[in-house]
């Protein structure tokens, strides 16, 4: 009984932890001052405060201003066809190298394994100066096929990894019955193996995607106002022209920031039996 209670306690806690700053995200969007709330005067004087302030007024002007096709909905369509772009193309590269990961082992395996690794592990700063000149110099700046091709550097070794333990999770017997009965390998891949792990594709795909939608210093740096995404348009503003330079406004910040939220929430929630059979399947790898 009494570890049940501090389970709930803790629960509770992680619970408040998570809900509190979108909470405060949204409410700032809103236009809704929480700073007084937070101060001793504040607390203290519950109904001075509210008399001082007009009381709690929640105005919904940031949120209708940044939903115009120019402002909110363009940036979700830029950032969805970029990840589009990318996942494909991950997904196409991807999935032969896991598969050939899982299925064989053969010399080098191992170092092309770790070089996959490693690419994961570079950090955006180390190589955003040579993509900027070269997108400059081939006019792939500010184009949906050059922000597409720039993150299957975070892409490909998602898909990859991901992949790979979903490729060999698929019992052995399975291949060497498909190879038994003259299956090519190509045949084995599409006829067998890829209807066994589409929990694991879409899992994968949400990872990728929410990568995608989050990463912010290539969009900074390699988009402008044409094919601006949702991750730069969240601090630089939905509404920004090429021309404009603006203050920062903090209401239309967390506005932005509670809008980019949305769309991939609800992806979540839409196939998560998807993601959580995913992760089913790749947990023994």
């Amino acid at each position: 009984m009494i570890l049940g209670k501090i389970r709930f306690s803790l629960l509770c806690v992680a619970a408040f932890w998570i809900i509190w700053p979108l909470f405060t995200m949204f409410n700032e969007g809103m236009r809704v001052d929480l700073g007084p709330m937070m101060s001793g005067r504040g607390s203290s004087y519950v109904g001075r405060f509210f008399q001082a302030q007009g009381g709690i007024r929640y105005n919904p002007l940031t949120f209708i201003r940044a939903f115009t096709f120019e402002n909110f909905p363009r940036a979700v369509f830029n950032s969805t066809v970029i990840a589009a772009i990318s996942i494909g193309l991950a997904l196409a590269v991807g999935i032969l190298g896991a598969y050939a990961l899982a299925r064989h082992k053969f010399k080098g395996g191992g170092t092309l394994t770790l070089s996959v690794l490693m690419l994961r592990t570079i950090t955006p700063l180390a190589v955003i100066v040579p993509f900027f000149i070269v997108y400059g110099q081939i006019g792939l700046f500010d184009t949906y096929i050059g922000m597409g091709l720039v993150y299957l550097i975070i892409n490909i070794p998602i898909v990859t990894f991901m992949m790979r333990a979903f490729f060999a999770d698929i019992p052995q017997s399975v291949y060497e019955a498909a190879s038994a009965s003259g299956a090519s390998e190509f045949q084995i891949l599409r006829k067998v193996a890829l209807p066994l792990v589409i929990p694991g594709i879409l899992a994968t795909m949400v990872f990728a995607f929410v990568a995608t939608w989050n990463e912010f210093l290539f969009a900074q740096f390699l988009s402008g106002v044409q094919v601006k995404p949702v991750s730069r348009g969240v601090w630089s503003g939905f509404a920004e022209a090429i021309e404009s330079f603006k203050v920062l406004d903090f209401d239309e910040l967390n506005a932005n920031a509670t809008l980019a939220l949305i769309p991939a929430l609800a992806l979540a929630f839409m196939i998560k039996k998807y993601v959580a059979r995913g992760f089913t399947l790749g947990s023994a790898r």
